[in-house]
């Protein structure tokens, strides 16, 4: 056996073995999209997350999203090629997919580009329809698989979503770096009196604007889409004297956005961003900071005096998520909480 054919068996046998426990899992959560696989075996650098169409009533409507990782080492791009498509025909008689419905990018290491671009790199897939509605809690959300370089749904956000849900009744929400607005749909679910989504993208407001409409949120007094930098946005809602009882801070690690002058690095840039976001939070309020950055380096002692930050990451990795290091979660708050 060469050893394309032995990874692929590798492979296969991990997929089996996870499917199987993760499908009864996503039924019994109502969760239609997840992660199978990420690097779990070294020499196999893919994450494989599934999508279900909730209009499918079987595995036809199931999809596989490939990402392909960059190596630490330079691989002839024919063996590449080869070896990536003994992967997917390992997915395919492993989940019993139909060919097409596996769609691979390839995720280089950044330098310098926005996290929510267009997609500009190659999907190796038949081009069909890959935009459709999952279900994640009940919750549904609109789905592209091909466009762009995410599909609109960050899966390891799923237990930080839900904890917004039991938490936010009767409170006003600010959910910045919004993106396609799942924090807000699952704000909206929980009750809050008042959410506000702010994003530079205009595609992406529009998204989820969509999104809030399908879950029965269109109350445009209630549920506002702004787009504006962040840090403007902030500057302008202090000096305003706005304030929102819970904050969700979920930005790119890295954006040079052509819409603003200024350049957004998380690992310098947190505190700064933290700190604005607490003149506006109320007395008892709470503010998610959420970073996928592994370089960041928190320092409590940033912070505006008065406040304290819990890491609370442990308690929002998934199920399906085996790399416990996918992000990191501070819950910041008030030392003394007003009364």
């Amino acid at each position: 056996m060469d050893k394309d054919s032995y990874q692929a068996e590798l492979l296969g046998n991990r997929l089996a073995k996870r499917y199987k426990h993760l499908k009864k899992w996503a039924r019994r959560t109502d969760v239609s999209c997840y992660r199978l696989y990420d690097r779990d075996i070294p020499e196999i650098p893919l994450s494989i997350d599934l999508y279900a169409d909730e209009d499918a009533a079987d595995e036809s409507g199931l999809f596989a999203y490939v990402c392909l990782y960059e190596r630490p080492y330079r691989k002839d791009e024919a063996e590449e090629e080869q070896w990536l498509e003994a992967m997917k025909q390992s997915i395919v008689s492993t989940l019993q997919l139909p060919y097409e419905h596996i769609v691979v990018k390839t995720r280089k290491i950044q330098h310098g580009e926005n996290q929510y671009g267009k997609n500009t790199g190659e999907a190796l897939a038949m081009r069909k329809n890959l935009s459709f509605i999952a279900q994640e809690q009940h919750a549904r959300f609109f789905i592209n698989l091909y466009d762009y370089l995410d599909t609109g749904l960050f899966l390891d956000h799923r237990v930080l979503r839900n904890m917004v849900r039991q938490n936010v009744k009767g409170k006003r929400v600010l959910n910045l770096f919004s993106y396609t607005g799942s924090f807000s749909v699952y704000a909206a679910q929980g009750r809050a009196s008042f959410v506000q989504s702010v994003d530079l993208s205009n595609t992406y407001l529009e998204w989820a604007r969509k999104n809030m409409s399908l879950n029965g949120f269109t109350d445009k007094e209630k549920y506002l889409f702004t787009a504006q930098d962040v840090s403007a946005f902030l500057n302008q809602a202090a000096k305003e004297k706005q304030t929102f009882d819970m904050i969700i801070l979920d930005p790119p690690t890295f954006s040079n956005s052509k819409k603003t002058k200024d350049t957004l690095d998380i690992n310098r840039d947190y505190a700064k961003l933290i700190n604005m976001c607490l003149a506006v939070l109320s007395g008892d309020g709470i503010l998610y900071f959420s970073t996928n950055s592994r370089r960041l380096s928190f320092d409590e002692s940033l912070i505006a005096e008065g406040y304290k930050a819990a890491d609370i990451s442990a308690r929002t990795i998934p199920e399906d998520f085996r790399n416990s290091k996918i992000h990191r979660v501070w819950e910041i708050t008030a030392e003394v909480p007003a009364p």
